[in-house]
């Protein structure tokens, strides 16, 4: 059997679920870091951050987001899919002003729409990819 016919899930959106995940995990890690308690001495190791169950469901997501990945990569090249995965680097600073409340500068916002024209040249090939999986 080929590939093709192997494959159970569609490889783009489990793309889509491992940068949601990926994102996910991210807020949920500062959330968690955030509400750890500062212990002197202690506090540089991140060991505390174990108590708290927004690290737990970070690390939940982190292990769906790797076994994601690892799928994925069996369908798509990585030259088109790591660059596509960047696709957090917009959606966590979203995430963050949105959910967190966290600022962003003019700066940033100018360097989240250079990040989505990068996307957006990298994603343009990805339909003659798609035909050929």
């Amino acid at each position: 059997m080929d590939r093709a016919r192997q494959r159970s899930a569609n490889p783009w959106l489990v793309l889509v679920f491992e940068v949601v995940f990926v994102t996910a995990s991210e807020t949920l890690l500062k959330v968690g870091a955030s509400k750890t308690a500062r212990v002197a001495g202690w506090e540089w190791t991140g060991l505390l951050a174990l108590g708290s169950i927004w690290i737990w469901c970070a690390i939940g997501l982190i292990v769906l987001s790797f076994l994601c990945w690892i799928y994925v990569l069996r369908y798509i090249p990585l030259s088109i899919a790591f660059p596509l995965s960047n696709v957090v680097h917009v959606l966590i600073p979203l995430n963050c002003w949105i959910f967190l409340g966290e600022h962003i500068s003019p700066q940033r916002w100018c360097g989240i729409a250079i990040v989505i024209l990068g996307l957006a040249m990298v994603a343009k090939p990805v339909a003659k990819i798609e035909e050929q999986l």
